[in-house]
Parts: C-alpha cells; sequence; structure tokens
C-alpha cells in the first residue's frame, strides 16, 4: 500500500464548521486520512431551562405517541430535560431520530428509534414506514428555539397533532475579520463542510465583508443546502450525500479536488 492510498487526502485542508461538541470525531478520521482540520464553529448551541410549556410537555411526555429528535443536541438536551421529571424513560413511545448520530444518543440510553440512514432530513424521517398512517396520533418534536416547519407540516397532513420542545438555542459565532483573514493565509481550505442552513447563513455574514465568499470552495450536504448557496451568490458546492460523518468522509474521499504540488 502506497502513502497515497494509506492518506488519501493528504495536502488537503479540510474546514469543519458543526458546533463544538459535534466535531471530535469526524476530525479524527478526516486527520487519519492525512487531512489537516481546522474547526470553525458556526452555530453556537445554548441550553435553554425548560419553563412554561416546554416544561409542561416534558412532564406529559407519556401522553405522546411519537417522539422526535431533530439533532443530536435535541437528544442530548431532551433526554437530559427528561430525566429530571422521568426516573425511567415512558413505555411506549416511538422514537424517531433525524439520523444515525441523533439516534446513536438515544441507543446509548437504552432507547429503541427508528431513523433514516441515506439522508439526514425532516423529508427523510417523513419517508420512514412507521409515519405512513398516523392519523389520530400525538407528537412531539424535540428541537431548537425555532427552526424548519417540514416535520410538524408534514404529520398533521397526515393527521397528527403536534407539539414542540425547544431546548437550546442557536446563536451565531462571533470572530473579528483580522483572525477570519489570518485563517485564510494560514490553512486556507480546499473544501468548507456545511450541514445546516443556519451555518451557510453565517459563513456568508462572516466572510462576505472579506470580499472573498463567492468563491469559498463549499462541501454541503444536500441539494437544498447547495440551491440556498446559490441564492447567497456562491456557485462553488460539491453535493455531498448526507451530513453523517460516513457521508461527508465518503463524498471527500471521492470527490476533494486533487492538491497541486507546485
Amino acid at each position: 500500500m502506497t502513502p497515497a492510498t494509506r492518506k488519501p487526502l493528504a495536502g488537503r485542508c479540510i474546514w469543519l464548521t458543526r458546533p463544538a461538541a459535534q466535531v471530535a470525531a469526524l476530525q479524527t478520521q478526516l486527520q487519519d486520512a492525512g487531512a489537516s482540520v481546522f474547526c470553525l464553529a458556526l452555530l453556537l448551541i445554548e441550553p435553554v431551562q425548560p419553563t412554561g410549556v416546554n416544561k409542561q410537555r416534558i412532564m406529559d411526555l407519556d401522553r405522546y405517541d411519537l417522539v422526535f429528535f431533530v439533532s443530536s443536541n435535541a437528544a442530548a438536551l431532551g433526554l437530559d430535560a427528561i430525566a429530571n421529571y422521568w426516573p425511567q424513560y415512558p413505555v411506549g413511545l416511538q422514537n424517531f431520530a433525524v439520523g444515525p448520530g441523533t439516534a446513536a444518543v438515544l441507543q446509548k440510553h437504552g432507547l429503541d428509534v427508528s431513523y433514516p440512514t441515506e439522508r439526514m432530513s425532516s423529508e427523510a424521517m417523513l419517508a420512514l414506514p412507521a409515519l405512513q398512517h398516523i392519523n389520530g396520533k400525538k407528537a412531539l418534536i424535540v428541537r431548537g428555539v425555532g427552526g424548519r416547519e417540514i416535520l410538524a407540516e408534514g404529520l398533521l397532513t397526515r393527521g397528527a397533532s403536534v407539539d414542540y420542545a425547544e431546548l437550546y438555542e442557536r446563536k451565531p459565532p462571533q470572530y473579528t475579520q483580522q483572525y477570519l483573514s489570518q485563517q485564510l493565509q494560514l490553512q486556507p481550505p480546499h473544501l468548507i463542510v456545511i450541514s445546516s442552513g443556519e451555518a451557510l447563513d453565517n459563513l456568508q455574514t462572516l466572510f462576505a465583508p472579506l470580499g472573498c465568499w463567492s468563491t469559498l470552495p463549499l462541501a454541503v450536504s444536500s441539494e437544498r443546502l447547495d440551491e440556498h448557496a446559490r441564492k447567497l451568490g456562491n456557485t462553488t458546492a460539491l453535493v455531498l450525500a448526507g451530513a453523517s460523518d460516513a457521508a461527508i468522509i465518503d463524498g471527500l474521499l471521492a470527490h476533494a479536488p486533487p492538491v497541486s504540488h507546485e
């Protein structure tokens, strides 16, 4: 086996933009493949203490039929909140996760969970066989404050009732233009991995003043994000097969541009 085969991403710099708590495993795998990795978190996750209706919905968890966790943050913070009021997780609930990473958080607590394996998205969750006949079911979506309504709309269309338990806020990070300029010079990216619309918006906000937004090399996790990037004025995006670690690594290995050795 040649060194190039062992280190297929040698010489490439990949920027990761997930919240800090979610990036370690992917960073390690990319480094093992030879890449240098720079982590620029584009979303800050701040837990929200459940009060009012959020608290009541957690306390009434056993009244629901379907519980949805839309991110690993939702799973971790949701389980913490539930544990405060439920010594044991209520029986009889059908649990759903947006993808394998979120599902793993739930499975570590011994929960059975259904999740899409090909794509991590609300649309992929709605395609699960268990959600095709849910008329009259009560659903609780555990998520951050605000966000896409695709999942709720799909459930409502099928006759379910929907409530939210919003347990965290997503906030934009604060970086100086001097810091960002330095990183562009010190660690110029071959690809910047983006897996959410909010992260993409924050990236554009941060780099547009530097005059380089339109040429930043993006790797996005869906066609929807590619379309959004184009609307924001960046047409460079490589579209990956999904937002899971495996999909990101496979996409980078298959499509990352060759490094010049001139």
